[in-house]
């Protein structure tokens, strides 16, 4: 009897003993997955309670987070949503974030380590925390450009136009498009349903060809041919050229 005593004393010892090891493995080993798991309820809930921090292109947010009256306290807008989707991407309740909403997430929901003096203060004077801006290198000018151009012929493409003395991003745009707003609301079935309907479209907008395929460089020489044409005075960027399907060029048969 005694034998049989301890030896049950012992197996629940054990069994306590491993109970107390998975609560210490999931108190501190897994706790930053766990807490930073898009599905945790919790971290939902705190990311959604403070304003996230505006997407700028120009001077004008084209993306910005709006007081609604329901328990997530915000919900992300976007400003003509398709003209700008393939750079700042979706923040959503169900599927995450994309594009400039996932790269600068700790700018935008206000956690960067650099917006900690700002946290400090926000603490000491009792202002809601939110998140930090980030502006944009593109040019409304030249995006809407791209956008309207790529929508005029009725292609699926990308145009990405970057200023070669700095490197910056001035246009970034993929066709066919999408609206985020409808990845942006609270409601898990709506969102779900329009993501399954553009996911499911044969011309697949939400897939963005300027940061994702990858193309044949095709005529990008021309750009230099066209240089050298304009820096030698014969041609001015008015100037007509023969198109021609057959040119008889000099000193050649």
């Amino acid at each position: 009897m005694n034998s049989a005593l301890r030896r049950l004393s012992a197996a629940v010892m054990l069994l306590f003993g491993l109970l107390l090891l998975n609560a210490n493995y999931l108190q501190v080993v897994k706790a930053n997955d766990l807490h930073n798991n898009s599905r945790n309820p919790r971290l939902i809930a705190e990311e959604y309670s403070r304003e996230r921090g505006q997407i700028i292109v120009g001077d004008q947010p084209v993306a910005k987070s709006v007081a609604t009256n329901d328990r997530l306290k915000y919900r992300r807008e976007y400003a003509q949503g398709p003209l700008y989707a393939p750079a700042t991407g979706f923040y959503s309740l169900v599927y995450g974030s994309s594009g400039i909403e996932q790269a600068a997430n700790p700018i935008l929901s206000g956690t960067d380590a650099s917006l900690f003096v700002r946290r400090v203060i926000d603490t000491l004077t009792g202002e809601p925390p939110k998140g930090g801006s980030v502006i944009l290198t593109l040019n409304p000018a030249a995006q809407k450009a791209a956008y309207d151009g790529l929508r005029k012929l009725r292609a699926r493409g990308a145009v990405v136009a970057i200023d070669p003395t700095t490197g910056a991003i001035l246009a970034l745009v993929s066709t066919p498009s999408y609206d985020p707003n409808l990845l942006a609301s609270h409601d898990p079935a709506e969102i779900r349903k329009n993501y399954d309907r553009l996911d499911g479209l044969k011309a697949r907008p939400m897939l963005n060809r300027a940061l994702r395929q990858t193309y044949p460089p095709g005529s990008t020489f021309k750009i230099v041919t066209t240089a050298a044409a304009l820096e030698s005075g014969r041609f001015r960027p008015d100037s007509p050229v023969d198109n021609a399907a057959v040119l008889k060029l000099p000193q050649s048969t």
